[in-house]
């Protein structure tokens, strides 16, 4: 392979990593159920579910604190907030 094939190739896949970073987002989401524990894992469980999501975990500090990365392509941040909602949470988004 010569280098311009080489260099084709490597702008390939690299523009290819662009276009993935471009289409994943991180949404942080407040979840709290007023003075009520609620069930973390069936939580995690719903979201991770998800077509689109590709993780979703608690803050190790701040444990109402849900950061959820999905693909914006396939999974909008409304539909996230109304997953948890559906669960009878209450969410909002903080951040993305």
């Amino acid at each position: 392979m010569g280098i311009q094939q080489m260099n084709s190739v490597r702008n390939r896949d690299e523009t290819s990593d662009e276009v993935e970073r471009a289409r994943s987002c991180m949404a942080i989401v407040w979840v709290h159920n007023g003075e009520n524990q609620f069930d973390r894992t069936q939580l995690l469980e719903t979201i991770k579910g998800m077509s689109g999501v590709s993780d979703a975990n608690f803050g190790r500090d701040k444990p109402a604190i849900l950061m959820i990365d999905y693909c914006v392509k396939e999974v909008s941040a409304v539909n996230l907030i109304q997953s948890i909602r559906e669960l009878g949470l209450h969410a909002k988004i903080v951040g993305c």
